[in-house]
C-alpha cells in the first residue's frame, strides 16, 4: 500500500471525499468567541484608501471584472473575529459628483459570512444585514452639505436593501436616489435629469 492510500485509509469519510475531489473544505462556523448585543459589536465600517488590498479579490470575483474602482471614496465592512482580529466582509464606494455622491460597487462576501458564528449572524440579520449597515454607515461619513446619493440598481435584492436605507425610485429605469436635503420638486426633477445623463455608474 503506497503512502497516499495509507493516508486516505486513516482519514474520516468527509476528509477522504475532499481529498479525492481535490476541493478544499469550507470551515464550518464556530461558536462565538465573545458576547455581542448589537451589530456595532461585531461589524465595523471604515473608509480606507487602499480598499483593493482588503476586498480586491472579492470585487473582481463577484462582478466578473479584472479591474477595481479607482475613484474615491472606499468603505469596507469588517467583522471582528476576535479581539484585535478582523475579516473584511463587504464593500461599497461613494464617488463625489457635484454636491452629491454616486453610490456603487456594493458587494458582500457570502463565503466569509458563512464563517461568522450563528449567534453573530442572527444579530446581523436582525439589524438588517451587512449591506444595509454598510450603506447606512457610509452615508454618515459623507459631507454634511451633500444634497443626494444616487444609485443605479438592477438587482431585486439590492433594491430591497436600498429602499430600506432611504433610496426612492425615479422615473428613470434603475436610477434611485436618497435625498439628504429638502428640495423643491422642480429642483429634484433637474437633478434627476442630470444624473440620468451620466449613464451607468
Amino acid at each position: 500500500m503506497n503512502f497516499l492510500k495509507r493516508l486516505l485509509k486513516n482519514q474520516p469519510p468527509a476528509e477522504v471525499a475532499s481529498a479525492k475531489t481535490g476541493q478544499n473544505k469550507v470551515p464550518s462556523p464556530k461558536a462565538a468567541t465573545y458576547f455581542a448585543s448589537r451589530i456595532s459589536d461585531v461589524l465595523c465600517v471604515t473608509e480606507v484608501a487602499n480598499a483593493e488590498f482588503f476586498v480586491g479579490d472579492l470585487f473582481r470575483r463577484r462582478f466578473n471584472t479584472p479591474s477595481f474602482p479607482d475613484m474615491p471614496r472606499h468603505f469596507v465592512a469588517f467583522y471582528k473575529t476576535a479581539e484585535k482580529t478582523m475579516m473584511p466582509v463587504g464593500y461599497v464606494h461613494q464617488t463625489p459628483w457635484e454636491n452629491c455622491y454616486l453610490c456603487g460597487g456594493l458587494v458582500i462576501d457570502d463565503r466569509c459570512y458563512r464563517l461568522i458564528p450563528a449567534a453573530h449572524r442572527q444579530l446581523i440579520r436582525e439589524a438588517g444585514g451587512i449591506a444595509e449597515y454598510l450603506q447606512r454607515e457610509s452615508f454618515t461619513a459623507l459631507n454634511k452639505d451633500t444634497l443626494a446619493v444616487w444609485g443605479m440598481v438592477g438587482d431585486k435584492l439590492a433594491e430591497q436593501v436600498d429602499l430600506r436605507v432611504g433610496f426612492v425610485h425615479t422615473d428613470v429605469p434603475h436610477l434611485m436616489v436618497v435625498w439628504l436635503k429638502p428640495l423643491p420638486e422642480e429642483e429634484k426633477a433637474v437633478w434627476i435629469q442630470k444624473a440620468a445623463a451620466l449613464g451607468l455608474f
